[in-house]
């Protein structure tokens, strides 16, 4: 009977610890960070307020403790539960946004495509009715610039267009004019800008290891070159994919649990 009941322990805690491995793999296969990474959706007449355009799925492996969501536009945000709403009824918001998501323990970027977008520029009644009515404090200058954040390691085509930006006092004939680190300094190229439009694009794809933010700086020039207004800083955020998965180089690992521990360690 004494043999028997040790057979039954050992069978219990064998079974435990496959358990428990095989828990330890579920774990492993979780992979931190945006379900889908890429969405496309339709150009509406209209995006209306308070209406979900798509539900995001975000996940840090850990529960999500402090999620924090960000857009690349000021006119959306993304509730708690992943919904991604406008902040007023508004027209055009140009051809993408990129949505950040950020935990203690994870970040990532999701990008909605806009098929079909209008320009940014054929909203500017839009954005300056928007503006009278922000919380935000207004600004002196009249260059309005928001930070741009860009995944990492995105696939062609190239250049893609990344951020816009505005001159309300813009005289006419006048242009932007884009410097800093990956402009005109080395690495040069990476970044460039419509000098008409304000829309900022990368030409290639970016590594946050090698560099994780830029600082640019943007000014607008009359026609022989002269500076007009600024130059007003622009940053880019390079945002982590998550690219490297975790190596383990020694092994098997073999966990053991004695019978009777508690649930929560």
């Amino acid at each position: 009977m004494i043999c028997g009941t040790k057979l039954a322990n050992t069978q219990r805690a064998f079974l435990s610890s496959v358990v428990l491995l095989l828990t330890s793999a579920e774990d492993l296969d979780c992979t931190p960070g945006f379900q889908q990474k890429v969405f496309h959706i339709d150009q509406p007449a209209e995006f209306i307020e308070d209406q979900a355009i798509l539900n995001l799925t975000f996940s840090d492996c850990r529960g999500n403790d402090k999620l924090h969501y960000e857009v690349s536009s000021p006119y959306f945000k993304v509730h708690s539960d992943g919904r991604l709403v406008a902040l007023r009824n508004i027209s055009a918001v140009g051809k993408t946004l990129f949505i950040h998501a950020r935990t203690p323990h994870a970040e990532d970027m999701a990008e909605l495509v806009i098929v079909g977008g209008k320009d940014i520029q054929g909203s500017l009644q839009d954005i300056f009715k928007f503006a009278r009515t922000s919380p935000v404090p207004r600004q002196k200058r009249s260059i309005v610039v928001s930070p741009i954040l860009i995944p990492e390691n995105q696939r062609q085509p190239f250049p893609r267009d990344v951020g816009k930006v505005v001159d309300s006092d813009r005289p006419e004939g006048s242009k932007f004019r884009l410097t800093g680190k990956g402009v005109d300094q080395e690495p040069k190229g990476i970044f460039r800008i419509n000098e008409n439009t304000g829309s900022v694009s990368v030409t290639r794809n970016l590594d946050r290891e090698t560099i994780a933010t830029y600082q640019l700086f943007v000014e607008t020039v009359d026609v022989n070159g002269r500076t007009l207004e600024g130059p007003v800083p622009l940053e880019v955020i390079v945002i982590d994919q998550n690219d490297n998965r975790p190596i383990f180089r020694e092994g098997p690992y073999i966990g053991h649990v004695m019978e009777g521990s508690p649930t929560e360690w």
